[in-house]
């Protein structure tokens, strides 16, 4: 029924108890997990020197690497294996695109993520998955 779980993650507590929920369900029904993290665009309007530039962005993508650095021995601590993905661009978008084009068959992730102004101005990402997604979706709280 669910073989392939997609969790989206973004470092927020709710999203590692996501991750918890989808290794437990992983192991009852044999699933295959995959943790996607989206980075989004650094709002850059102008830096002058390209050297600090590049640290600026070759940091920002360590930073996102980590969480799913962290979601990877989450699970081998738990005796588990799982797939991890860092793509690039409009959070909502690319999770519900990534879905799409894979098949999950289950996405489970947090009802709330990092900081409550972003969605303020952005609107939910959750809200938007659920609104949208072609397969079942389990949010977390």
């Amino acid at each position: 029924m669910f073989t392939n779980i997609l969790v989206p993650v973004d470092g927020s507590d709710n999203s590692y108890r996501a991750l918890d929920a989808a290794l437990l369900l992983s192991e009852k029904l044999s699933s295959n997990v995959t943790v996607l993290h989206v980075m989004e665009q650094l709002p850059i309007t102008h830096i002058g020197s390209e050297k600090l530039l590049s640290e600026l962005l070759e940091a920002y993508k360590k930073e996102n690497q980590d969480i799913l650095s962290k979601c990877s021995e989450i699970a081998t601590q738990k005796g588990l294996t799982i797939k991890t993905l860092l793509l690039q661009g409009n959070p909502a978008s690319v999770i519900l695109d990534h879905s799409k084009k894979e098949k999950f068959d289950l996405l489970i992730m947090g009802s709330r993520g990092m900081g409550k102004f972003k969605e303020l101005i952005l609107g939910s990402v959750s809200g938007k998955i659920v609104h949208h997604s072609p397969c079942a979706v389990l949010l977390i709280r």
